[in-house]
C-alpha cells in the first residue's frame, strides 16, 4: 500500500497589477543599521520623496510570511538555517514583492537616480543581467553551468522591481519551495553554491527564463538604464560588505536548510568529505570553466 499523495499548500492568488507601486522595500537582520548603511538608506529616501519606504528586520520578515502565507510556506521559510540570512532574504523578497509589488533593493545596494525618472508608467517587471564580459567591471559574474540552456547568465535579483501578482514571481516562489523540500547538501551544495541553487539567482533565473515569451517585462541595464548600484562598498569591497552581516553565506559550510531523517544521516556521514574535498574541487572546475567561457586573459 502506498502513502497518499501529499498536495502542497497552494499559494494565495494575487491579482496581477498594471503598474509598479511607489514603495521601496529593504531588509536587514536588525533595526540597528551600521552608519554607512543608514547613510545609504537616508540617501535613497531623499532621492525619492514621493515614495513610501518600508524596512523589515528578521522578526518582521518572519511575521510577514506568517500573516500573508499559509503555515506550510512559513515552515519552509523558517526551515532555512538562520545563519543563511541571504537565503531567508531571497525567499522573503519573492514572497513580499509577489504580494505587494514595488522596488526591493538589497541593503548594501543603492540608487543614483530617482525612480520616477527611470521607471515607465506601464512597467510591470524589470529584468537585468550583469555587465560581465571580458574587461567589464563584473567580468565573469553571474555565469553558471546550471543556466546553460538559458545562455548561462543569471538575472540579477539583488533588485526585484515588479507589479504585484506577476507570474514570474509566482513561478520563482514555487521553484524555491520545491528546492527547499528536495534540498540535499551533498547534491545541491552548501555555502555560496547552496544559496545560489536553492533560493538565489540560479533558482530565480531557472524559473523566469522559460516564461519570457509569455508575460510582460522589460529587460534593462540596471546600472546604465536605472542608475542602480550593486554595492555601496564597490565591486571589490568584499571584506567591508561581509562585515555588516553576522554570518556571510560564502563562508558557511553547514546545510542551507534543516535536515531530517536519512538526509541528516547522510550529511553526518559524508558532510566532511563534501566540505573538504568535493567543494574545493568543484570550485576549481567552475573557475576554470568560467575562465574558458570568458576567453583569453588580457595582459597589461
Amino acid at each position: 500500500m502506498t502513502d497518499p499523495q501529499v498536495i502542497p499548500e497552494q499559494l494565495p492568488v494575487v491579482v496581477a497589477g498594471t503598474a509598479i507601486p511607489k514603495v521601496i522595500h529593504q531588509v536587514y537582520f536588525s533595526k540597528n543599521l551600521p552608519p554607512i548603511v543608514q547613510a545609504n538608506v537616508d540617501k535613497i529616501r531623499a532621492l525619492n520623496p514621493g515614495w513610501e519606504y518600508r524596512f523589515y528586520d528578521d522578526d518582521q520578515m518572519a511575521q510577514y510570511v506568517r500573516d500573508h502565507y499559509g503555515a506550510e510556506v512559513f515552515l519552509q521559510y523558517d526551515s532555512i538555517n538562520r545563519k543563511y540570512g541571504a537565503s531567508r532574504a531571497d525567499f522573503f523578497r519573492y514572497l513580499l514583492i509577489y504580494n505587494e509589488g514595488g522596488v526591493y533593493l538589497d541593503i548594501k545596494s543603492s540608487l543614483e537616480r530617482p525612480l520616477d525618472e527611470v521607471l515607465l508608467p506601464d512597467d510591470v517587471y524589470l529584468l537585468s543581467r550583469w555587465r560581465n564580459s571580458l574587461g567589464e567591471l563584473y567580468e565573469g559574474w553571474g555565469m553558471h553551468n546550471q543556466l546553460k540552456q538559458f545562455g548561462g547568465h543569471e538575472f540579477q535579483q539583488w533588485h526585484v522591481i515588479a507589479a504585484p501578482g506577476h507570474p514570474f514571481l509566482r513561478a520563482v516562489i514555487e521553484k524555491v519551495r520545491d528546492n527547499i523540500e528536495k534540498y540535499n547538501p551533498l547534491l545541491h551544495d552548501t555555502g555560496k553554491g547552496g544559496v545560489l541553487r536553492v533560493t538565489g539567482p540560479i533558482a530565480y533565473t531557472q524559473s523566469i527564463a522559460p516564461l519570457l515569451q509569455r508575460y510582460k517585462h522589460r529587460i534593462v541595464d540596471s546600472q546604465g538604464d536605472l542608475g542602480l548600484v550593486y554595492s555601496i562598498f564597490g565591486a571589490t569591497g568584499n571584506l567591508a560588505h561581509k562585515s555588516i552581516f553576522r554570518f556571510h553565506y560564502t563562508e558557511l559550510q553547514e546545510p542551507v536548510t534543516a535536515l531530517g531523517g536519512f538526509k541528516k544521516l547522510l550529511w553526518l556521514t559524508f558532510g566532511p568529505v563534501h566540505n573538504y574535498l568535493v567543494r574545493p574541487l568543484r570550485n576549481i572546475a567552475f573557475s576554470v570553466s568560467k575562465r574558458i567561457a570568458s576567453g583569453p586573459v588580457r595582459r597589461g
